[in-house]
């Protein structure tokens, strides 16, 4: 149980928020498999500790990006 009580789960109208993108920009990055997220009935829903680590890992990528050019 302790295991959830960190959780802070997030909805697709807080994640876009959160991310500062539009909703549609989001059910695109999900239709597409490039954020994680998963589903509570039909309700998209966003672990946001996943969110920072999937956004650490962006970030990291494109800096390392940045070295090449």
């Amino acid at each position: 149980m302790e295991q959830y009580q960190n959780k802070k789960i997030c909805d697709i109208k807080k994640i876009s928020i959160y991310l500062d993108i539009s909703v549609p920009e989001v059910r695109k990055l999900v239709r597409e498999k490039r954020i994680p997220f998963f589903r509570i009935g039909n309700r998209l829903k966003f672990d946001i500790q996943k969110i920072n680590s999937w956004l650490d890992e962006k970030q990291e990528m494109e800096s390392k990006q940045s070295i090449f050019y």
